[in-house]
């Protein structure tokens, strides 16, 4: 978090639900998100709604997204997608599809 503040981030904001704020993301009202530990039910629907809205979804890092990896960057430019997956520290959770 502290990595991404240096960026110039203008704030951060958590509002609860990943799934809206992923679709905060495809309309605009957000410029990014990232997020451990989200299963594949959270993550499919956002992602078909992002990409629709021509935003970019990506593995956390910086790959293809890997809907069973439990973790994501979202964000309305690869550019801000790289950024973001250059900063973190990827946390490998269980996958989904090894339960």
């Amino acid at each position: 978090m502290e990595r991404l503040l240096h960026a110039k981030a203008h704030g951060v904001r958590v509002i609860g639900s990943s799934t809206l704020a992923l679709c905060h993301l495809a309309s605009g009202a957000a410029d990014a998100y990232y997020q451990f530990g989200l299963h594949c039910w959270d993550l499919a629907a956002a992602t078909v709604i992002i990409r629709e809205a021509g935003g970019i979804v990506i593995d956390t890092s910086g790959g293809p997204l890997d809907l069973m990896s439990c973790r994501v960057v979202a964000a309305g430019t690869r550019e801000m997608a790289m950024l973001i997956a250059q900063a973190l520290q990827t946390i490998n959770y269980e996958r989904d599809d090894e339960k």
